[in-house]
């Protein structure tokens, strides 16, 4: 399946049952902030790309729990500029391990200068879009330092991300997390918004 196929039926869904997280769904991304992410430093990913063709990421408080964090674990999806940021931070972090005799914790753990963020949680864990050379290309790892969960491999790319986020919305299945525990999706309303999708 590809991108759009799949984010149009995660769309419909949300759409239907979780109006809260589909009203928070950004329209498409600027083709120059598209651009902009990764420019003169690698190419982009071309799934990245599309996606960002589409929805550039969500409108959402970051900050709290509510609408637009539908992706498994309530991860919120980060728009361009956001991802532009986050991808420096990561080269910032790089430097700093070099200075600070730190990189064998630091790169391929918490960070690397291929990685682009693509999505967080309320409490700062991230999920990462892997931009390095090999087998690994496109795979989205987490990053979660309350679990100590660094650069893990959830899934195999962003097509598989979003419709194994609409496969468990829409037949109600449960979602192995990182930890190996299994999560389900509640559609919820709370003083945050309207009906939204919440991960427990």
């Amino acid at each position: 399946m590809d991108i759009a196929t799949t984010v149009s039926l995660l769309g419909g869904w949300l759409e239907t049952n979780a109006p809260g997280d589909f009203e928070r769904l950004n329209p498409a991304a600027e083709p120059k902030d598209i651009i902009s992410i990764s420019a003169n430093r690698f190419a982009l990913h071309g799934e990245l790309q599309e996606w960002l063709s589409i929805h550039d990421g969500v409108r959402a408080d970051r900050g709290l729990t509510g609408p637009g964090g539908f992706i498994p674990g309530g991860y919120f999806l980060l728009d361009a500029e956001s991802m532009r940021l986050g991808q420096r931070d990561m080269e910032k972090a790089v430097a700093w391990s070099l200075e600070d005799d730190l990189v064998d914790f630091v790169v391929g753990g918490v960070a690397h200068v291929r990685w682009i963020p693509i999505a967080e949680t309320h409490v700062g864990s991230q999920l990462v879009v892997d931009h390095r050379e090999g087998p690994g290309f496109g795979a989205i790892l987490e990053i979660d330092a309350g679990l100590e969960i660094w650069g893990v491999q959830r899934w195999g790319s962003l097509v598989e991300m979003f419709d194994s986020t609409y496969r468990a919305l829409s037949d109600g299945t449960p979602v192995r997390d990182v930890t190996g525990d299994d999560i389900r999706a509640h559609v919820v309303e709370s003083p945050a918004g309207p009906l939204h999708v919440d991960w427990r």
